[in-house]
């Protein structure tokens, strides 16, 4: 009996023994992702194909336009041959492209050649780069006259080229700017500004080595702006300003960041952003005499979980939109000590959050907050705390309904810094400087339908309607808000790329308020009033 016992036992091990080693054998081996033996880049003129034969206009748009170099796609690739596909690089890569503001259709993907090796496959096409541009605004009794000529694709090298002229109420304004991205050794970013008011002259120089991607271990900027003019303020919503200074500041602010983690998937950054200012204010026709120069160090730390969505319709209308909803924090402590120039030595908080999810494939809400600040003695100094809230929600691919909601507050800010809402920002029905102060609030809903039809197969139009509120005012003041209703049009283009969203064509119905009557407004703008808010 024990025999047999024994001889069944060894039996079972055996086959134990055996089933492992034939599981061990059988086990299924993680596949190493296949490698890029080649890239293939193929870039395409505004129009192509039947239209670029048959329409004149889309044969004189090509002859005009200079198509993108293939220089300026290949310095954004993350994929190389030689190297492995990763999913996140080419998704990056394809956002890289559209970021630039160039083209209207971006697609990365791979491709078996007819020899069985893989190419990494960049099709491009081109937007329509050049815009000229004229407009009128009118909102109680103010009007806003602009032109501009806007190239942002400068020599086929992606460079901006802008040339404006402004006359508002508050001043006119002639300025050139031309900004140049990774023009040296395809790294580093060149730009300039000039601007020329009625009543002053400001300026910028910029210099930098941006973060390229997600992967990117290394950045800095350096950036030098000079303003010498008049500021403007304005309280309880009158249209006429209640004080008037001079202001002469010279600013350089430098930034530099290491990633001591980086990948297509998030990073944690460590950094530093040193501020020198010289910044004097003296009343109207009053000279400014001597300098008072400060210095203040920030170091930092940023984090960022990457999260992308792909959509239409949304800001623009027709081309392919990025929508980051990238979770990112970064927290820093300014330090600004009595020896750089502060009356007294001050320490204070930088808080930067923002957050994204999406909700099926239908909606997405955005959200972020923003708190800095300055404060010695126990007490706060200055500082500015904002929140803002998008909901935006597309039950197919031409209707869109979106909600948003901003907050702000500021303690002592700089002369000509206050929340300032009205006839460019905020709510559309009101003139300019309508609501001014240290507080700021605004909430509006926007529902637009797309109409199915292309116009001379390129112009795209959409119909909408919108509800908001808002306002500004000073601490201890009453609130002041403003509301208005109304119904747009919405114009857009399948041949242009990104810009600063649909344009605005907007009829509005004011209701009246401490200042302003009730009344039936026509408003002209870009994007969504909310875009500019801070």
């Amino acid at each position: 009996m024990r025999r047999a016992v024994a001889v069944a036992v060894g039996a079972g091990l055996a086959w134990a023994a055996t089933c492992r080693g034939q599981g061990a054998a059988v086990a299924p081996r993680v596949a190493s992702p296949p490698v890029i033996e080649a890239v293939r880049i193929d870039r395409a003129d505004v129009y192509t194909g039947a239209e670029a034969r048959a329409l004149w206009y889309a044969r004189l748009a090509n002859r005009l336009h200079r198509v993108t170099r293939e220089r300026v796609v290949k310095r954004e690739l993350l994929l190389a041959p030689g190297e492995p596909m990763d999913s996140a690089r080419a998704a990056e890569t394809a956002r890289n492209l559209r970021r630039l503001g160039l083209f209207t259709e971006v697609e990365v993907d791979t491709v078996r050649r007819n020899d069985g090796t893989l190419a990494l496959d960049v099709r491009t096409h081109d937007g329509w780069t050049t815009r000229p541009a004229a407009g009128v605004r009118a909102v109680g009794g103010q009007t806003l006259v602009s032109a501009a000529l806007i190239e942002t694709n400068a020599f086929g090298l992606g460079g901006t080229l802008d040339l404006r002229y402004i006359d508002d109420p508050d001043r006119s304004m002639l300025r050139a700017e031309l900004l140049m991205p990774r023009v040296v050794n395809d790294r580093v970013t060149l730009g300039a500004s000039a601007t020329r008011f009625s009543d002053g002259r400001a300026g910028f120089v910029l210099a930098e080595r941006p973060w390229f991607s997600l992967a990117t271990r290394g950045a800095w900027r350096a950036v030098g702006t000079l303003v010498d003019g008049r500021v403007l303020r304005f309280r309880e919503g009158t249209l006429v300003a209640t004080d008037s200074l001079t202001r002469r500041q010279l600013l350089a602010v430098v930034e530099a960041g290491h990633a001591l983690r980086a990948s297509p998937r998030g990073y944690l950054r460590v950094g530093a952003t040193a501020q020198w200012r010289q910044e004097d204010f003296a009343p109207r026709g009053a000279p400014i005499t001597g300098y008072t120069t400060t210095v203040a160090v920030t170091p930092w730390v940023e984090a960022l979980r990457a999260r992308f969505a792909v959509v239409r319709n949304y800001r623009l209308l027709g081309p392919q939109e990025d929508v980051d909803l990238s979770t990112a924090v970064r927290a820093g402590v300014a330090v600004a000590p009595a020896a750089f120039g502060y009356a007294r030595g001050g320490v204070g908080p930088l808080l930067v959050a923002r957050t994204g999810r999406r909700f099926g494939d239908r909606a997405f809400g955005l959200a972020s907050v923003r708190a800095s600040g300055l404060a010695s003695g126990g007490a706060i100094d200055s500082g500015t705390v904002s929140m803002n809230a998008t909901l935006a929600w597309q039950p197919d691919a031409r209707q869109l309904l979106v909600l948003h909601g901003n907050a702000a507050w500021a303690r002592d800010p700089w002369p000509g810094a206050e929340f300032d809402l009205g006839l460019v920002r905020g709510p559309r029905a009101f003139p300019l400087h309508a609501f001014t102060g240290d507080r700021q609030r605004f909430v509006m809903a926007e529902y637009r339908w797309t109409i199915p039809y292309a116009f001379a197969r390129t112009g795209v139009a959409a119909l909408a309607a919108f509800a908001e509120a808002g306002g500004a005012w000073f601490a201890g003041d009453r609130p002041r808000w403003g509301q208005d209703v109304g119904a747009g049009l919405r114009l857009g283009s399948l041949r242009t790329p990104s810009g600063f969203g649909a344009l605005r064509l907007d009829l509005a119905y004011r209701f009246a308020n401490d200042r302003l009557p009730a009344g039936t407004v026509f408003v002209v703008g870009s994007g969504f009033p909310f875009d500019f808010l801070r």
